[in-house]
């Protein structure tokens, strides 16, 4: 009997996200918020905010407006205070996030004043992924007062399928695995990571490894 309701569930998990719900989250209002840690000495090394403002239908794509903030140990803000940034939901639940409309709002913290110039490839999370595929590459390069920041996320891999508990509770997830570069503007770094999609959430967790594959940091869900 336990058997059959473990079967029943996963088989009800794969299908509401084969009927499309997206891995991000689009309910106006909602606040997640995130803690990362640093994994050997597990101090906390910065906190996200996630707010989601508007939710608007506009053809084939809904557009989820949100606030987005970082925030230091001691609780002031990084890099100028919250970015205001968003993301496109296609009708198949596919979320494209804008990787260098993202950054630009972020730096855009640091140089009030300046301007400002983005291009790039969005990062896509399929709504109807599975274990084996490969994503989409995602780039983006970022120009202010003449100088370029660049980021590459590269061997996009989904993983496996996995039930995951953090402290804001228990998801059923995808897991994705990545390679990321970042060059310039006094960040220079390259990473490995590992991150737990929730249908209709978002990451849950997000593990990211040094270029030596050694575990650095891990972020998880706190409250949502």
């Amino acid at each position: 009997m336990k058997r059959f309701i473990l079967a029943f569930t996963l088989l009800l998990w794969a299908f509401s996200v084969s009927a499309g719900e997206p891995y991000f989250c689009s309910r106006p209002g909602r606040t997640l918020y995130y803690e990362r840690t640093d994994a050997g000495s597990g101090k906390l090394v910065r906190t996200s905010t996630w707010t989601i403002g508007a939710v608007n239908a506009d053809g084939a794509d809904t557009r989820v407006d949100y606030t987005f903030s970082l925030g230091k140990p001691d609780g002031s803000p990084m890099y100028g205070g919250p970015s205001q940034m968003y993301v496109l939901i296609d009708r198949d639940g596919t979320v494209r996030m804008d990787v260098g409309a993202s950054l630009k709002a972020v730096i855009s913290g640091m140089f009030p004043k300046a301007e400002l110039s983005s291009t790039g490839e969005p990062s896509l999370l399929p709504s109807d992924m599975q274990p084996g595929d490969t994503l989409p590459d995602a780039r983006a390069v970022v120009t202010v007062l003449g100088m370029k920041y660049r980021t590459e996320v590269t061997q996009r891999q989904v993983l496996r399928r996995e039930r995951i508990t953090v402290p804001a509770g228990t998801f059923e997830c995808i897991v994705v695995r990545e390679h990321k570069e970042e060059r310039g503007l006094g960040r220079n770094r390259t990473t490995t990571a590992e991150t737990w999609y929730a249908p209709g959430i978002g990451y849950v967790r997000h593990d990211t490894y040094d270029k030596n594959l050694r575990l650095d940091t891990s972020e998880v869900l706190k409250n949502y």
